[in-house]
């Protein structure tokens, strides 16, 4: 029997998986997200772009998000950062301008760019413009407004009490994020189409531009303002594309959606708890890489075998309680109908855990490898993947395993 015993931690981590079970427990928010967003998407009159909007807004955040927290944790390891919100070092205050920069400029970009494929494949119509250009951007600084805070004081009670915050800062802000997407979302969707003053809004808009220019001007010597800007833009608009056709994913399962409210309930906590897999496992490496133990691709895999595994068993538990609190949110009834929640939620989760688990393991070296801050992209590169992959997995389970 002793040989057991020496074999378990090889191929299972406990303290990763508590630490992970408690992180990911936090998803279970982004059922509240699903929630607000089933209960006020009939109020739209069921708009397609409504829907095609939601999944970029929830991954440009996400990946701006998931920029912030990556760097927090490691300028937290590093000295970089003190835990402490204020009388904070020059390099967090930069880092926090960044990412202001960072959501405006990304944030109007993706709208354009969503517009631009949504009506080249014919689903939006010209008219619905302006709605792309002033949703993401409004919404996204209203809610990052809220957000940075709370991710700061998260990171740094978490370093206070010892625990890892490259595991906890971006799975319980990913969820709160979602849930102020969300709200922000609807409220300021709502406030544009009955407020019906375009031209007020765009003005408003235009200043916002000049404001985030100037700043953005005036800080481009700070170093790490400068490499936030300079890598994470690109990174995130591009990455932010993922979203995008999400977005169209999740237009398909409009029917869906209509006759099954539970699907949209737990849609934010799926692609929460597949981002925040792949961010646990992509931030533990990152750190590993800027405190020196520097690894080839192929030996990574190996030692962190431990961790997929440790990671994916607290995934699982967690999918299977989404699965039961989303059929009981949303009144539907008989047992079948829960085993059904509970067949599409772990295998959504089975089909894109490998893949994601991968991926975020290979940007976390290779981009090191290169020279590039891995954490300016491997939480928005997974964070968008996770995005379309959670969603493209949802619509292959409820296609098999159909009702």
């Amino acid at each position: 029997m002793w040989y057991g015993l020496v074999i378990l931690p090889t191929f299972f981590k406990p303290s990763i998986f508590r630490q992970s079970l408690i992180a990911l427990s936090f998803d279970l928010g982004g059922l509240l997200s699903g929630s607000v967003a089933a209960y006020y998407y009939p109020m739209f009159g069921n708009l397609v772009w409504i829907l095609l909007l939601f999944t970029p807004i929830l991954t440009v955040r996400g990946n701006i998000g998931g920029i912030f927290s990556g760097k927090l944790g490691t300028m937290l390891h590093l000295g970089l950062a003190k835990p402490s919100l204020f009388r904070n070092t020059r390099e967090f205050y930069s880092l926090v301008k960044a990412v202001f920069s960072l959501t405006f400029f990304d944030t109007l970009a993706i709208g354009i760019i969503s517009f631009v494929l949504n009506f080249s494949f014919g689903l939006v119509s010209l008219e619905y413009l302006p709605y792309f250009i002033l949703l993401p951007p409004f919404t996204c600084l209203l809610a990052i407004l809220i957000s940075i805070p709370i991710a700061s004081l998260v990171g740094i009670e978490v370093f206070k009490r010892g625990l890892d915050p490259d595991i906890f800062i971006y799975p319980v802000m990913s969820t709160l994020d979602d849930i102020l997407i969300t709200f922000c979302y609807f409220t300021i969707a709502g406030f544009i189409i009955y407020f019906d003053n375009l031209f007020i809004m765009f003005f408003i808009l235009v200043l916002i531009l000049v404001y985030f220019s100037v700043m953005t001007f005036r800080n481009m010597w700070e170093n790490v303002f400068r490499r936030t800007l300079l890598e994470g833009a690109p990174t995130v608009v591009l990455a932010s594309l993922f979203g995008v056709f999400g977005g169209m994913g999740l237009g398909s399962l409009k029917n869906e959606i209509e006759n099954m409210p539970s699907i949209l309930i737990i849609y934010p906590a799926l692609i929460d708890a597949l981002g925040d897999i792949g961010s646990i496992l992509g931030s533990m490496e990152t750190t590993k890489l800027a405190l020196g133990y520097a690894a080839s691709l192929t030996k990574t895999f190996r030692e962190t075998f431990a961790d997929l595994v440790s990671v994916e068993c607290a995934a699982a538990i967690i999918h299977v309680i989404f699965a039961t609190i989303g059929f009981a949110i949303s009144g539907m009834q008989g047992v079948s109908f829960l085993f059904y929640m509970i067949t599409i939620t772990l295998f959504s989760n089975i089909i894109s855990f490998l893949f994601i688990s991968v991926f975020s393991l290979t940007i976390a070296t290779q981009t090191f490898k290169y020279g590039l801050d891995p954490d300016n992209f491997v939480i928005p590169l997974v964070a968008s993947v996770s995005d379309v992959g959670a969603t493209l997995s949802l619509v292959v389970s409820i296609g098999i395993f159909s009702v």
